[in-house]
Formats: C-alpha cells, sequence, structure tokens
C-alpha cells in the first residue's frame, strides 16, 4: 500500500479497489465509536432497567461490566485474529456480531440473559477494535497524517464515551431501555455497507504461522472475570464472605500461571520484544488508569444522581454533558498541540487537568451541581488531551511488526480500566456524598500521571 499524503488521495492497494484513505477513517471512526458507546449509554439506564427486570445492584453492575469483561479477556485472541486474517475481515465479522447481539439485548427478558448477551457484544467489540486502529496505520504511513487521522479518530470514536449517558437518558426517557440496543442497528448496516470497497487489503501477515496462545487466552479470561466477581461481590457481601474470597483467590492463581505461562511459552500472547519496549508499558497504563477513572465515575455518578439526589436520566445526561464536551473537541486541538510541544507535554497537561477535577470533586462531594460539574469539566479536558498523545505514545513505543497486538493490548488496558474503575469506584460511594469515590479518583489520575513520567523516561525519541 502506498502511503498517503491526503485524507481523500486513493492510495493504491495490493488487490481490488483502490484504498481511499476517507473512507477508511470512517469506517473505523464508525465502527470504533459504535462499540464504544455501549461502554456508557448503559450506566443511565441501569436504575430504570433495575426497576423493570427487578434485578439486583451487583447484577446491574455486571450488566456493564461483562461488556467489558469480555473485551479485556478476549481483546488479545482478537488483535492475533485480526493479524492472521486481516483487519477489514475481522472488523466487518466483529461488526455483525456485535449488531446481532445488540438486537438480542434489546429482547432480554431479565437481567440473567442481558448480562450473557452483553458479554456476547463484547465478542464483536474485541474483533472491531484492534482491526478499527490497524486498518488506520496502515492506511496513513506518514507520520503527520497518521497524526491527524488519529486525531479525528480519537474525537468521533471518543465522543459516545461522553455523549452516551446524555443519548442513553434521553432515549430511556423517552422510549425506553431497550431502545439503547436497538440504535446500534443502523450503525452496523451503514458500517457494513461502507466497508465493501476501498478498504486496505494487505497479504497476510507472517503471524499468521505462530501459533496461539490459547492455554494464556483462558487464563487471562479466568483472572478478569476472578477480579470483576471479587471487586463486585466484595463490596456488596463483604471481603471476608466465601464467594469474594474464593474470586480473589482465583484472580490471583490465574495471575501467576499467566505470568508463568508468558515466560516460558515460545509464542506468548504478549511477545517478549513488545513487552520490553521501552515506555510501552507505562503508555498503555497510562490508558488503564484513565479508564479506570473515568467510567468508574461516570457509573458512580448515574447512579448517585439519580438514586440519592433524585434527578431523571435526561437531567443526569445533561449533567455529564459538562464532561462530553470537552471530551469530544480536545482531541483535535491535543493532535495540534503534539505537533508543536510534543507528546509528553500533552500527556502531562492532561493529567494535571484530571487531577484537578478530582479534587474539585473532592471538595464538592456531590453536594452542589454547579461544582461538580466544574470538576467534570476539568475531568474532561484531562481525558481529552491524554486520549491522542497515550495512542500515539503506545504505537509509537511498539514495534513496527507488532502493531496488530500493541493496538490489542492498548484497547485491552482501556476495557480493563473500564472494568476495575466501575467495580471499584462503584463500591466506594456511600451516604449523601461522593467523597470516597473521588478521593479514589484523585489516586488513580495520580498513578496515572507517575505512568506518564516513567514513559517519558524510557522513550528515546517523540512519535
Amino acid at each position: 500500500m502506498a502511503e498517503s499524503t491526503s485524507f481523500d488521495k486513493r492510495a493504491p492497494d495490493t488487490v481490488g479497489a483502490p484504498v481511499r484513505p476517507g473512507r477508511v477513517l470512517a469506517v473505523a471512526c464508525l465502527a470504533h465509536g459504535m462499540i464504544v458507546v455501549d461502554t456508557s449509554i448503559v450506566h443511565v439506564a441501569i436504575p430504570t432497567i433495575r426497576d423493570h427486570l427487578h434485578a439486583s445492584l451487583p447484577a446491574m453492575q455486571f450488566v456493564v461490566t461483562s461488556y467489558v469483561v469480555v473485551i479485556a479477556g478476549l481483546m488479545l485472541a482478537g488483535a492475533a485474529a485480526v493479524g492472521r486474517h486481516g483487519a477489514v475481515r475481522m472488523l466487518r465479522l466483529g461488526v455483525a456480531l456485535f449488531g446481532l447481539a445488540s438486537v438480542l439485548c434489546a429482547l432480554a427478558p431479565n437481567s440473567a440473559v442481558l448480562v450473557a448477551l452483553r458479554a456476547a457484544q463484547g465478542v464483536g467489540a474485541v474483533l472491531v477494535m484492534p482491526a478499527a486502529l490497524v486498518m488506520l496505520t496502515e492506511t496513513y504511513r506518514d507520520t503527520g497524517q497518521r497524526a491527524k487521522a488519529i486525531s479525528i479518530w480519537s474525537m468521533v470514536a471518543g465522543s459516545p464515551v461522553a455523549f452516551g449517558p446524555t443519548l442513553g437518558g434521553a432515549l430511556v426517557e423517552t422510549v425506553g431501555w431497550r431502545s439503547i440496543f436497538w440504535i446500534n442497528v443502523p450503525f452496523v448496516l451503514l458500517v457494513l455497507w461502507l466497508s465493501r470497497r476501498h478498504m486496505p487489503r494487505g497479504e497476510r501477515p507472517a503471524a499468521a504461522r505462530e501459533p496461539q496462545d490459547v492455554p494464556g487466552q483462558l487464563l487471562s479470561i479466568v483472572f478478569l472475570g476472578g477480579l470483576a466477581l471479587a471487586l463486585a461481590e466484595g463490596q456488596d457481601l463483604g471481603w471476608s464472605r466465601p464467594l469474594p474470597v474464593v474470586a480473589s483467590v482465583t484472580a490471583l492463581a490465574a495471575l501467576a500461571a499467566f505470568v508463568v505461562r508468558q515466560r516460558r511459552y515460545a509464542h506468548p500472547m504478549i511477545p517478549a520484544d513488545l513487552f520490553r519496549a521501552p515506555g510501552f508499558r507505562s503508555y498503555v497504563t497510562v490508558g488503564l488508569l484513565l479508564f479506570v477513572g473515568y467510567n468508574g465515575l461516570i457509573f458512580t455518578l448515574s447512579v448517585f444522581l439519580q438514586q440519592v439526589r433524585g434527578y431523571d436520566p435526561v437531567t443526569v445526561g445533561l449533567c455529564l454533558l459538562s464532561s462530553a464536551v470537552p471530551i469530544t473537541f480536545m482531541p483535535l486541538l491535543a493532535g495540534r498541540f503534539a505537533a508543536k510541544y510534543g507528546a509528553r507535554a500533552v500527556l502531562g497537561a492532561g493529567v494535571a487537568f484530571s487531577l484537578l477535577g478530582g479534587v474539585a470533586l473532592v471538595l464538592v462531594g456531590g453536594h452542589a451541581p454547579l461544582g461538580t460539574c466544574l470538576g467534570l469539566v476539568f475531568i474532561g479536558l484531562g481525558f481529552g488531551l491524554v486520549t491522542v498523545p497515550q495512542i500515539t505514545l503506545t504505537m509509537a513505543a511498539a514495534p513496527g511488526h507488532r502493531s496488530a497486538i500493541a493496538s490489542g493490548l492498548l484497547s485491552a488496558g482501556r476495557s480493563t480500566g473500564s472494568l476495575v474503575g466501575i467495580s471499584l469506584l462503584a463500591g466506594l460511594q456511600s451516604g449523601a456524598g461522593i467523597t470516597g469515590p473521588a478521593l479514589a479518583l484523585v489516586a488513580v489520575y495520580a498513578l496515572m500521571g507517575l505512568a506518564a513520567a516513567l514513559g517519558a523516561r524510557k522513550l528515546p525519541a517523540e512519535a
């Protein structure tokens, strides 16, 4: 594939129709955005779903976490499939699976079925998320054009994280909670249609000959599933009860076995050269902690504002717009700032804004609506600034031939962060305020700053 120099210029491909970078960017944005919106659109609907399906709060947590558990646990397998069979083919398959699962979610009769179908949505998502990023990196070979494309992709694909609660609140209030799943169907059909032609189609890579680490994959799923169960049930039942204890021990044992497996197996899920790449682990950790903080906060605030403060879903969605707007538009500015000041400087500024927002929420404690919104504005600014440099620096740190698995690890880190954040911060909320979750948020963002600083020391050059 030839190097593209503009968003609308056709790039020659190895087979079939010439690649249109603009169409590739549109497909990547729509597909990834559709997947991401389901991590946040459900948050505002949780109280309504709980009432209609007569479910417990832990069951509702699993409606959210079953999706991200599957994404986090299977993401590396999805990335391997993308490397083996091609990004476009796997993206189309993943979108189709996601669409079918969305239809079935809309028809779910009870919470147990809904949890299972949300997991099925995650199976489709694990193919779409790494495929979208690989399509962009394969299409935009020029560094400047790639940075611009990633900025647009981050803005369009990241806006559902921000606007998901607002959209979800409006749909729940006017149409009903099942509409938050029906809305995926037209986007699925649009992505499948757009991806028919002018997509990158490279030869099957050499990585296809490497065997897949199935035991390692199963161990990662057991670890993440045990972690989710331990966090959710430990907060609800108490950490000394048998179920949280067994889940915690199982998760730790699976993690230990996974580490041993990765060190001894000839073809591990996480290749040694990628794991040792300077700065790579630090920048993946930045993404994990970013999503621990933001998704955990949004879930906690959605439940708190409705069940404690008595707000309706639309009002909650409008309140969360204070973080939605900067998250949507800051990636474009982040790309420009990175070109002028460097990606690491922009990343540091994003961490600072995030910390400032967390401190504001600690001081306000959820009692003053305007103060809460002000804290969310700073957190949105931080999230929007961190996203682009975090992606750029992570992919720059990875060896070129490991782009598929690097994108999978990047997505898996973010999904694991969502899982931990939702389970952890929601369990810390008690009484009439959100001081507990806000303090945890500040600690998470402080750790994010430390990871960013470590990455800056290890990476020798800017992306």
